[in-house]
């Protein structure tokens, strides 16, 4: 579930308003949905218009009535809870010394109950099943190795896994940290087909032309990270796992606030998913709009998966199905929480 870390509104950098709600109906067609909107209905738009054969492009709409401040103070309070659906564990990731950076780690594990998960660890090999480079499936094979003999789903595989899981996730974290979307090794499917999700991403955030155009400054913070970190944005970094098609996901993510008095920026990168997903970069900008405020997705999913084993077209429907099914809680929620009517 995506969630809002908690951080202050900051009046940094007094400017001109980038762009107001109005412009932003305008610019996105939105406009055409304004009744439904103050109707306090979710809008979506898909945009087939801006994908390629692995992306799924949404826009996800609804004006709460609620001014600026109050609702980023509702999406705040609401992040505390970290019980978004199919969410099993959370973790924000502090400090820069090895031992803070272990200890930010160590509660990464599988359970007795995810042993189906472990046992296709012990006999990994590059394939589209899971999002591996190839250092990393020979940092598993090195751990299942040294446990020949053993129950491969057993106690001993169960700890060498997790122990593999969280060396994934520790060195992916330090590579970003470091070096930035640069910094992510490819993940190997074949022996002779590998994807980089630092492409894919590069190329989403090239494509935001609005927000390259009205918030140049975020949009240099979030495509060359950490080159660029921007002086007033707040980062944070959280590894989580989470439920997905029946099996345990760990995934790591970065968060890039830019909270003004009159519109807040707030972006979500997951820049590694053990499965599923390539990668997942979200938009979320919040506007003024009257006495209401208009809060606006842009999701921008990739995976390789959606031309494999079925069709493009039906995979799209699948992607886009999924897509709604973990961003539309939070205008829900969000609906809910703030109606005049409650």
């Amino acid at each position: 579930m995506f969630a809002i870390p908690l951080f202050p509104m900051t009046s940094a950098h007094s400017q001109q308003t980038p762009l107001t709600a109005g412009e932003l109906l305008e610019i996105t067609a939105l406009k055409a949905h304004l009744k439904a909107l103050e109707n306090g209905e979710i809008v979506i738009m898909n945009r087939p218009e801006t994908e390629d054969s692995n992306e799924l492009n949404v826009i996800m709409t609804v004006l709460v009535p609620a001014p600026l401040d109050v609702t980023l103070d509702t999406l705040q309070r609401q992040s505390k809870a970290e019980n978004g659906t199919g969410i099993l564990a959370i973790g924000k990731i502090q400090g820069s010394t090895p031992l803070e950076i272990e200890q930010a780690f160590a509660p990464v594990t599988f359970t007795a109950e995810e042993k189906e998960e472990v046992r296709r660890m012990m006999t990994i090999e590059a394939s589209d099943q899971c999002n591996f480079s190839i250092e990393e499936i020979k940092l598993i094979n090195r751990k299942a190795e040294a446990l020949k003999g053993k129950q491969i789903d057993g106690p001993a595989a169960i700890e060498a896994m997790s122990t593999a899981m969280r060396d994934v996730l520790k060195n992916r974290y330090l590579s970003y940290h470091s070096e930035g979307l640069g910094g992510l090794a490819p993940y190997r499917f074949r022996p002779d087909k590998q994807v980089a999700p630092s492409v894919k991403l590069s190329e989403a955030t090239e494509a935001m032309r609005l927000l390259r155009e009205r918030f140049p400054e975020y949009y240099a913070c979030l495509r060359y990270y950490p080159v660029k970190k921007g002086t007033t944005y707040a980062h944070q970094f959280y590894w989580a796992k989470q439920s997905e098609s029946n099996r345990p996901l760990f995934l790591l993510k970065h968060w890039i606030l830019d909270v003004r008095p009159d519109y807040a920026l707030i972006a979500e990168r997951r820049f590694y998913l053990s499965h599923s997903l390539n990668s997942l970069q979200v938009v979320i900008g919040c506007l003024p709009h009257g006495d209401s405020t208009l809060v606006v997705l842009l999701n921008q999913t990739f995976t390789e998966k959606v031309n494999m084993t079925i069709g493009k077209t039906i995979a799209k429907a699948i992607g886009h199905r999924e897509v709604e099914k973990n961003i539309r809680p939070i205008f829900e929620n969000l609906r809910t929480a703030l109606s005049r009517d409650s």
